[in-house]
């Protein structure tokens, strides 16, 4: 039974990509093949879910536990009735198969794990398998409104981008896909937020599951902690603060739209929708103009301002503030607040460039986008738009409008992006600092970087470095492609290029322009950005043990 579990993943896995070329429409002449091939995969399904139940040693529990199975004899239904090759048929089968592969999921986890990846292999692969669950599932008829088939470059376009919290479209969300899709782009966000391996650990957790030690090591790795043994409180933390933050969000936006969009149904949808992608710093909104009819309404720059912002801080961070002041809060405690050096970094730079972009914002476009608002508007705007560009992706203003020295300012923003933990992108706040830091030692003549009385180890300045470079190195290549493939002008390219890098989802208005190849190019870059450079570079570099030598030493010029 051990052997054919394996066996049931790679039939799943088989089932996916068959199911995403099926879908894509590409080969419909082959459909007879393809009905063929989805009945085997079926019954095979079949008689995993017979035999599970027939070998289980308590039939009741197991029911009761895998009830859902049952959906597998719905094809069989409809096959004796004569009635397996109707549309709506085909359509039923397809969704069976579908919820067949999920279900199987932990099967193909058992076979990829014989396969020996390392976390980085591991995680993505995990976002690249959540990519393409989600392509198929926005190609269904049902996610649009239409009922048309989204294509396969648009679908896989769509899912990447909601997977890798970036809200770049292709398709307007609001008006193209029906509430189904809107549901998957919502739950591909919220996946892509908190991280496969996150997602999958607090499950099993929260189901009192036994987390295997390699899954704790990737953990260890993933959320970078010290030590393993406060994984698991890390990530029960993370879960319930997640949903902690986007219910109190959604009930604040409620109450906040209410009167203003109508329709109490209606009205709860979009607040739980822009709370989830606000705090997940996605950027998707059901809303064809983003938040630009909310751009003077003081309550609802307010509650997508603290969504953005904690959802940047980093899960750490978050948990260190938290700590401090239940501390002093609860415990009446006086002391002073002893928060980590992370902290205090992360805040520290988030203030200076939430503030500072704002000021630089206000002065470049007093004159222009700004001109015809009152003085609080223009406050609210240049506020919400420096956050916003710390990979959130809402927006108040027409981006397409701005001046280029004001797009210069949202690209420097996008491309720090935010903080570490986080469900943003960016090379991020502790990245920028530490380098600052390793710069002002330099200068001077100081043989150690320091934060806050504290020295910041070498390899940490060598991360920090690297980051950077192949930041820049990774932007400049994508930007040269897109430039040579796409006739837009080069301040658009390049925004929409940073953008893409930064999972932000700003746009100037040329996302749904890009051609075959401009979405592709986008697509990779959104990947490439959510994932981190370093995550790619190690994913396919073999490991290197440590060398054990040292070569003498020579200086060169500098400068």
């Amino acid at each position: 039974m051990k052997r054919f579990d394996y066996f049931i993943g790679a039939v799943a896995i088989v089932a996916f990509f068959l199911l995403l070329v099926e879908l894509s429409g590409y080969l419909d002449r082959y459909a007879p093949f393809f009905r063929f091939a989805n009945m085997t995969i079926l019954a095979l399904f079949l008689i995993h879910v017979v035999l599970t139940f027939l070998l289980s040693q308590s039939k009741l529990e197991h029911i009761r536990r895998n009830w859902l199975d049952a959906i597998v004899f719905i094809p069989l239904v409809q096959l004796y009735h004569g009635i397996d090759n109707s549309p709506s048929s085909v359509i039923v089968r397809q969704a069976v198969i579908i919820f067949m592969v999920i279900s199987r999921t932990r099967k193909a986890n058992k076979l990829v794990s014989l396969l020996g990846l390392r976390p980085a292999q591991l995680m993505l692969t995990s976002f690249a398998t959540a990519i393409g669950v989600g392509a198929i599932l926005l190609m269904l008829p049902a996610a649009t409104v239409t009922g048309d088939r989204a294509s396969l470059l648009d679908a896989i376009f769509t899912a990447t981008s909601a997977t890798c919290v970036t809200g770049l479209i292709v398709k307007d969300t609001a008006t193209y896909f029906s509430a189904f899709g809107q549901c998957v782009i919502l739950a591909l966000i919220q996946i892509g937020a908190l991280g496969i391996m996150t997602f999958s650990v607090s499950l099993a957790i929260f189901a009192r599951k036994r987390v295997e030690m390699q899954r704790q090591i990737e953990m260890q790795e993933v959320l970078d902690q010290d030590t393993m043994a406060s994984i698991r409180d890390l990530v029960k933390f993370i879960v319930k603060m997640t949903f902690a933050f986007e219910l109190a969000g959604a009930v604040a936006l409620f109450l906040a739209w209410r009167v203003k969009l109508g329709g109490d149904a209606h009205t709860a949808f979009a607040a739980l929708f822009h709370s989830v992608s606000a705090f997940c710093n996605a950027g998707f909104s059901t809303m064809s103009d983003s938040l630009m009819r909310f751009a003077g309404d003081p309550a609802t720059n307010a509650v997508i301002i603290v969504l953005i912002a904690f959802g940047g801080f980093g899960f750490t961070v978050v948990r260190d503030l938290l700590d401090n002041f239940a501390q002093r809060l609860f415990h009446r405690s006086h002391r002073v607040l002893s928060l980590r050096v992370q902290t205090k970094t992360v805040l520290a730079v988030s203030a200076i460039l939430t503030v500072g972009g704002a000021l630089l914002f206000y002065a470049i476009e007093r004159e222009g986008t700004l001109a015809p608002l009152g003085l609080k508007d223009r406050i609210l705007v240049s506020v919400f738009q420096s956050v916003t560009a710390r990979t959130a992706g809402f927006n108040t203003c027409d981006f397409g409008a701005l001046s280029s020295a004001a797009l210069m300012v949202i690209i420097v923003l996008m491309f720090i992006g935010a903080s570490p933990g986080s469900t943003g992108g960016g090379i991020k706040t502790t990245t920028v600092a530490v380098l600052w830091a390793a710069i002002t030692s330099g200068l001077r003549r100081r043989p150690d970087a320091q934060l806050y009385r504290r020295t910041i180890p070498t390899e940490v300045i060598q991360k920090a470095l690297n980051v950077l470079v192949i930041s820049l190195l990774v932007v400049l290549a994508f930007g040269l492609v897109m430039l040579y493939f796409e006739r837009m002008p080069f301040a658009s390219v390049m925004f929409e290029t940073v953008s893409a890098f930064g999972t932000v989802g700003l746009s100037t208005g040329v996302t749904p322009q890009l051609s075959t190849a401009g979405k592709i190019t986008i697509t990779l870059l959104m990947f490439t950005g959510r994932l981190g450079p370093l995550t790619i570079a190690y994913a396919f570099l073999r490991e290197r043990k440590p060398a054990r030598y040292r070569y003498a030493e020579e200086r060169v010029m500098i400068g």
